[in-house]
């Protein structure tokens, strides 16, 4: 369920973050260039995104301590789009490895 949080939070920061100004446009994920030509849509989506994987921490960890977790988890998550991106390591090879191994030690560990 956190790597489940986790994906869709990620998910939403980046779409967010392909709408900006600021975001060059040579990303490895293949969605800047659809956020590009639907801002609307993609901030949209993002915000459905981002509420829908609040209430799932809220749900799964209750009321403060889950919008405490996700607060965190959005901090942690844009941190990292922010450092990555430009320099490219965001691929789905990376994330694919990252969330695998997120999946198996979230099943090992708990």
């Amino acid at each position: 369920m956190v790597t489940v949080i986790s994906l869709l939070t990620f998910i939403a920061f980046y779409l967010l973050y392909g709408t900006s100004k600021k975001m060059a446009t040579i990303g490895g994920l293949g969605l800047e260039k659809w956020t590009g030509e639907h801002k609307k849509t993609a901030q949209y989506i993002s915000l459905a995104l981002m509420i829908l994987s609040l209430g799932l921490s809220c749900f799964y960890w209750g009321l403060g301590s889950g919008t405490f977790t996700f607060s965190i988890l959005l901090m942690t998550v844009a941190s990292l789009v922010i450092l990555l991106t430009p320099l490219q390591l965001l691929n789905y090879r990376f994330l694919g490895i990252l969330f695998l191994c997120s999946i198996v030690f979230e099943t090992l560990l708990f």
